[in-house]
Parts: C-alpha cells; sequence; structure tokens
C-alpha cells in the first residue's frame, strides 16, 4: 500500500496541501520554539561582576524541604529562592583582604568593590551624594535619582556598567546588609575552613550565582510564551489534520469502494490512509525543521526586543529540538489520520457504489462519547475555577480547549443546523438556496466551523478572561484601600504613612516549598487598609484561603522562608475574610523587610507631600502594567499562530469541496442562474458556516466566562465581565473574512469552465 499512498499523494496534491502547510507550520512553530528555549538553558552563565576574584561567599539562595525524614524513602526537594540570604557583619573580618559587596537596585555598589576591577583607588566619589558611574550615558556634573534619593556625578571610570556610592551611603541604602565578599588569594578550602558552615563558597563559574540574573526571569517567561504556544499550535494541528483526512475520505468513498471490490481488505485500506499521512508528514516535517532553523534566530531577536529575553539573545543549531518537532508532526499526522483511516476501513463495496451523492450518518458512537466526555471534563473544570489570578486565566484556557473539542465532536449535529438559522434571517431564493446549502452538505459545513470555532473560542475565551481578572484584581485591591493616596517610589516616609513593600515568601506544601505573595506593612496598616488585623513583631496575619489550606488559626504557629531564604517562626496574628486580592497572601511586619518601602499608604492629606500621589485606582492599574504588556503581546503571538492555522484549514476545506461541487455549480448554471447568483450563493454560504462557528464559540466563551464570574464571586468580589470587543470582533471578522474569500475564489475558478462541460462530470 506504500506505493498507491505515494501515488494518491501525487494525484491528490491539492486535497493535501492544507494538511502539509498545516503540518509544516507546526513543526517549523515546534523546531523554532525548541530551538529558542535549548539556547536558553543550554549553557552555564559566567560570572561578569566577579570575573576576577577567586572565591566569592554569598549567603544561602534556596530553601531545602525535607521528606520523610528518618525513613529509607527519606529525599530532599530545594526550591531556589529569588535573594540569597544575606552574610553577617563579622564575616568580612575572617577574610584578609576580603572585599565587601552590597548588590543596590540601579547596578549600585560600593565604591570598595571597585577594587574587583582594578580601578584607581583616587577616583571614586569623595562624598555621600555623589556617585561614579562605570559605562557609557552619564557625564560629570549630572543628577541622577537612585532609591529616592538625588545623586551628583563625580566622574566616569572603566569597567563593567555600575554605579558606586560611597561604603557609607551604600551601607545606608542597603540597611546594612551584605550580599557577597569576594576574595583574592585564598583557595576555596581556606575560605571555608575561615567562615564555617552555612554560607556558599563559590569558585569558577558557580562565582555568577553571587551576581543578580534578571535575564533568568525573562528566559523563564520566554519558556512559558514558547511552551504555550507550542501546545496550542499542536492543538489546532491536530484539529486541522482531522478535518482534512476525514473531509478526504468523504470524497473518496467510491474510490476506496473500487479498492475494496478489487479485493483490498480493510486493513490495507487503513494502511493506505495512514501511508498518505506519514508520506505527507515526511514530507512536511522535514520543510518545518528546515523553516524553523532559518526562523529560529530572527524569532529570538524578537523575544529580546519586546522584552521577553534578555538583549543579544540568539537561537543555535542543537539536534534534539529538530528531532522532537520532527517526531511531533508525525504523530499529528498519524493522530489527525488514525479516525478518517478507521472510518476508511469500513467501507463496503456494494454499499459504496451503489451510493449517491447524499451524505451518510456522520455522528458517529465515538463522536457521541468522547463529545460527552470533553463536554463534561469541561464543566467539572467550570466548577474548579478559583477565583482569580493567572491560576484562573490558565484553567479558563485550558477548559476553552476541553469544551471546544467537545462542542467540535458535536459539528455535524449542532454547525448545520446554527448555520440554517443564521440564514433564517436573510430574505431571498438565493439565501434560501445558500442556508439549504449549509444544512445538507453537513461534512463541509461541519469542516468550515472547526478551525473557527477553535481561533474564535480560544480568542475570546482567553481575551474576556484575562480582562475579567485582570479587572478583578485591581478593583479588589483597589476598594480594600482607604488611605487619602498613595505615594509612588517615596523618598522618606511622610508623618502618618504606612510604607508597604511587596514580595514573596516560600510554605511548605507537602514535599516543596511552593511561592506565595507577601506584603510587608509598617505599623497602622489599618489605618489606611481595610484588614480585619494587621502584622505586629512576631506575627503575621494570613489570607483566609492560604490558612485553610495550611490549616492555620489565629494563635497558633506559621513556619515559612522569606525570599532570602530566611527561615522565620511566627505567631499567626490573625486570619483575613475571604477576599480575591489577599486570599493567599501574608502580611509581615515591617522589621522582617527589605527596609525600602515600594510605596506610602498616606493616611491624611496629601498637601506637602512630594509627588506623584495616587489614587489607589491608579496606583493598582500602573502596578501590573509591564505584566499585562507582556500578557497582552503573548496572547497576540498565540492568536496570530491559531488565526494563520485556521486560514490553511479554512482555504483547504473549502478549495476542496469546490471541486467536488463543480458538476452542482453546473447545473445551477444550466438552470439559469447567472454566475453573480451562484457567487452569491456560495459567498453567503461560507459566512453561514463562519457565522455558526463565531456563534458556537462565543458561548464557548459565555460559559467559561459565566464559570469564572462564579469563582470570582465565592472570592468576595463583584466581578465585572471585561470583554475586548475590538480583538475579539477582530478576530471574528478575520476567520469570516478568510471563509469568504477561500469559498468565492475557487468558485470563480470552477466557473470559468463552461457548463455544458461541468454538467456530465462525475467524481
Amino acid at each position: 500500500m506504500t506505493g498507491i499512498a505515494l501515488q494518491t499523494v501525487r494525484a491528490r496534491w491539492a486535497s493535501f496541501a492544507g494538511v502539509f502547510i498545516a503540518l509544516g507550520l507546526g513543526v517549523c512553530l515546534l523546531a523554532t520554539t525548541g530551538l529558542t528555549l535549548a539556547s536558553s538553558v543550554g549553557g552555564s552563565r559566567h560570572p561578569a561582576w566577579y570575573d576576577r576574584a577567586d572565591v566569592v561567599v554569598a549567603g544561602q539562595n534556596s530553601v531545602t524541604v525535607v521528606v520523610d525524614p528518618g525513613t529509607d524513602g527519606e529525599y530532599t526537594s530545594t526550591t531556589g529562592t529569588r535573594r540569597s540570604r544575606a552574610l553577617p557583619p563579622e564575616l568580612a573580618a575572617r577574610l584578609p583582604g576580603g572585599i565587601v559587596d552590597r548588590w543596590l537596585p540601579g547596578g549600585a555598589h560600593p565604591w570598595s568593590a571597585a577594587a574587583l576591577h582594578d580601578l584607581p583607588p583616587g577616583a571614586g566619589p569623595a562624598r555621600d551624594d555623589e556617585v561614579v558611574v562605570a559605562g557609557s550615558g552619564h557625564h560629570a556634573g549630572e543628577r541622577i535619582e537612585l532609591l529616592g534619593r538625588v545623586f551628583t556625578v563625580a566622574g566616569t571610570v572603566g569597567g563593567p556598567d555600575a554605579v558606586y556610592l560611597t561604603d557609607r551611603a551604600a551601607e545606608q541604602l542597603s540597611g546594612g546588609r551584605i550580599d557577597a565578599v569576594a576574595v583574592r588569594g585564598m583557595t576555596a578550602a581556606q575560605v571555608r575552613a575561615a567562615v564555617g558552615e552555612g554560607p556558599r563558597i563559590l569558585t569558577g563559574d558557580a562565582r555568577a550565582d553571587a551576581e543578580p540574573d534578571p535575564d533568568g526571569d525573562l528566559l523563564a517567561v520566554a519558556a512559558s510564551l514558547m511552551g504555550t504556544t507550542a501546545g496550542l499550535a499542536a492543538f489546532v494541528a491536530v484539529f486541522v489534520v482531522a478535518g482534512t483526512f476525514a473531509f478526504a475520505v468523504a470524497q473518496r468513498r467510491r474510490e476506496l469502494a473500487l479498492l475494496r471490490a478489487a479485493g483490498a481488505t480493510p486493513r490495507q485500506v487503513r494502511r493506505l490512509v495512514l501511508g498518505e499521512a506519514i508520506v505527507v508528514g515526511v514530507v512536511a516535517g522535514a520543510a518545518g525543521c528546515g523553516a524553523g532553523l532559518l526562523a529560529a534566530p530572527p524569532f529570538a531577536h524578537l523575544l529580546a526586543r519586546h522584552g521577553f529575553a534578555p538583549a543579544g539573545f540568539t537561537a543555535g543549531f542543537v539536534l534534539w529540538p529538530l528531532l522532537a518537532a520532527f517526531g511531533t508532526g508525525m504523530l499529528v499526522a498519524l493522530a489527525g489520520a488514525a479516525v478518517a483511516a478507521r472510518r476508511a476501513g469500513r467501507v463496503l463495496p456494494i454499499e459504496a457504489l451503489r451510493e449517491a451523492s447524499a451524505e451518510r450518518r456522520v455522528m458517529t458512537v465515538g463522536r457521541w462519547v468522547f463529545g460527552l466526555l470533553f463536554l463534561g471534563g469541561a464543566v467539572a473544570m467550570v466548577v474548579a475555577v478559583p477565583g482569580g489570578g493567572a491560576d484562573a486565566v490558565a484553567l479558563v484556557l485550558l477548559d476553552a480547549q476541553l469544551a471546544i473539542t467537545g462542542i467540535a465532536m458535536f459539528a455535524p449535529l449542532l454547525a448545520p443546523g446554527a448555520a440554517w438559522l443564521a440564514g433564517c434571517l436573510l430574505p431571498g431564493v438565493t439565501a434560501a438556496l445558500a442556508r439549504d446549502g449549509a444544512r445538507t452538505s453537513v461534512r463541509r459545513t461541519a469542516s468550515t466551523v472547526a478551525p473557527i470555532l477553535v481561533t474564535a473560542g480560544i480568542a475570546a475565551s482567553t481575551l474576556a478572561a484575562t480582562a475579567t481578572v485582570w479587572r478583578a484584581d485591581e478593583r479588589a485591591a483597589a476598594e480594600r484601600v482607604t488611605a487619602t493616596g498613595i505615594l509612588a517610589a517615596p523618598q522618606t516616609v511622610p508623618d502618618g504613612g504606612v510604607p508597604v513593600a511587596h514580595a514573596v515568601v516560600y510554605i511548605r506544601q507537602s514535599d516543596y516549598a511552593e511561592e506565595f505573595d507577601a506584603l510587608y506593612a509598617g505599623p497602622g496598616l489599618a489605618r489606611v487598609m481595610r484588614v480585619s488585623a494587621e502584622p505586629a513583631d512576631g506575627t503575621v496575619v494570613v489570607g483566609h484561603e492560604l490558612a485553610e489550606s495550611m490549616g492555620w488559626r489565629a494563635g497558633g504557629t506559621a513556619d515559612l522562608w522569606l525570599d532570602d531564604s530566611t527561615p522565620v517562626h511566627l505567631r499567626v496574628g490573625g486570619v483575613l475574610e475571604p477576599a480575591l486580592d489577599l486570599d493567599n497572601t501574608v502580611l509581615l511586619p515591617w522589621a522582617l523587610g527589605p527596609g525600602r518601602p515600594d510605596a506610602v499608604y498616606l493616611s491624611g492629606p496629601a498637601a506637602g507631600v512630594p509627588a506623584p500621589v495616587l489614587t489607589p485606582a491608579e496606583y493598582f492599574a500602573g502596578l501590573d502594567a509591564e505584566q499585562r504588556r507582556m500578557n497582552d503581546f503573548a496572547l497576540l503571538a498565540v492568536l496570530g499562530m491559531a488565526l494563520l492555522y485556521t486560514t490553511i484549514a479554512i482555504a483547504n476545506t473549502l478549495v476542496m469541496a469546490t471541486a467536488d461541487r463543480s458538476r452542482d455549480l453546473a447545473v445551477l448554471r444550466l438552470a439559469g442562474t447567472t454566475p453573480r447568483q451562484v457567487l452569491a450563493m456560495v459567498g453567503i454560504e461560507a459566512l453561514l458556516a463562519a457565522a455558526a462557528g463565531i456563534a458556537l464559540a462565543w458561548l464557548v466563551a459565555g460559559g467559561m466566562l459565566l464559570g469564572l464570574t462564579r469563582g470570582l464571586r465565592a472570592g468576595d468580589a463583584e466581578p465585572e465581565v471585561v470583554v475586548p470587543w475590538t480583538p475579539v470582533l477582530g478576530v471574528a471578522g478575520v476567520c469570516a473574512a478568510v471563509a469568504l474569500v477561500a469559498a468565492l475564489i475557487p468558485a470563480a475558478l470552477a466557473l470559468r469552465t463552461p457548463a455544458a462541460r461541468m454538467a456530465p462530470m462525475r467524481e
């Protein structure tokens, strides 16, 4: 059957063009994202700041959980923290010649750290209000703001980019925190003997672990985006391939029946269809891998340009992502063709040969079973959608995929009826013909509806869910604050103001430490925020949902780690009422925090307070603006890919369908219908199918939003459903336009053949 498969692919290349493009695009996307991901984790980080130090001493930067201690199954689970633990002040005295270093925002360091780069001792700042800048972009006499204070640039020096303060100013601004001690002329063993157990002793490339790694967070975001995009690409590609093969098998029933009549067994017919999928998969996979190699470097540069990866990031050749992409493409091809192959193997020679053009029953037992299973899973997940946050959006996307798959299983049942109902709104004979054509051509209508359902459904669900959750989070946080104003980027804490700082903590969850939001707050928090309790020294106030999951009660104790891995044992000073914004947050006393406020909540008049003073709504809207920007870009990338797949699927289906209905169009022409009327009928039929797909997609989105708002109300929030109509309608409009163009162009080309010549044509 391999030879026959090759011949059928060559003879029916137009029918397989859509599958080839979809698979090639999917493999290209998988190869591109895989190469980019492999390049981001492929090598170790080299030290840049501490490259001239022999040994670097730094605090611990991980949390270790011991699971099943004292048993044969004992093991440890380690979680990296966002900051390293501060070193004790007396440690530097144990290391002769050790260089004390403090990492401050804006790339600031004490001038003593300049010795790491052999800068001349007399070039440093002379006063505490002066800085010396290494790197371009600044000049002597310029005034710059750093940590709420204004400094004068006293001069510039060479070496890595940095801002040098006097040692005393750096100590004041850091609150006395020592981040690292760099050592020259000593071995790691000598340093360990001097400092004892506890701090990390770093040599070689490990010295880079003592340096901040802002690129690591960017690469993690890029990896998440690439994973989501690749997963959705595989999901949509299966739809495209499965729909194309199912439609092709339905068109070739007489051809397959002839093979059966000639002696081919059902197994051989199934092997024929799967062989065609393998042929297309191999060619498309090879082409996609080659395109991925070319696309990966520009894609990496695009990520860097939009802030998803560090500047200068690029992607190179790595073998395993290409093999993985090729293998995934083959699996997608076989998975998409499997159902069609099974259906092809069940063709009976006599039944198929005597069958008219009327379509057979397409709602099989398998469609009913799997459709109900997917819809049942979607309903179950709607019930499980949490109140808000990133988890809610992620679950909504997964829930939408389940619901879309379930609805797509029922597309032959739902799509023709939905298209017919939409057509009832249009008057005229042409509209009636289009309406009846959409209802009777079940496979063509269902195959057109499915990709539109996927794209418009995912677009409406994710865009509306994301906007609704963001609005609910911002609204809940703003309504909780009773302050007269919020001082952003404060230089000092005005009288009556309450300093706050956002951070994270780590709490043990079974066999690992999970990250939770934390808010450090100064005394008087209850004056500026609606809270039932405020943290005091030695206590912690816990959000309701977190307290329930951990079994914490007021008056009990709580063990957790701060963001620099410092373990703390605190008394639970109170548990907050259920609320969306603080349900999984801990409130910690200011004494445990970084000492530098992110904002100050004002309890009195804002007159005389340095600008900018914002309202709570303005402050929380701007707090996550960058994250929203990156989220919008990610959604644009995902939806753009889905739209591209939709274009391929619709065009492929309608081109195949038009070739199959050429005789019907000729009969209409011979009956006196003008070419313009025929094209109008074809166009209206395509638009009715698109309208059915969009309506079903919005039905899915409505169900997702219903479950989301239910979860938000359970979190004591009053959700406001936010639908960004511009992109939602834009996606729907593109889908409708693609369907219209993909139907009209092949129909217009078919009408160029004289009707008398086309009418006698058979399949």
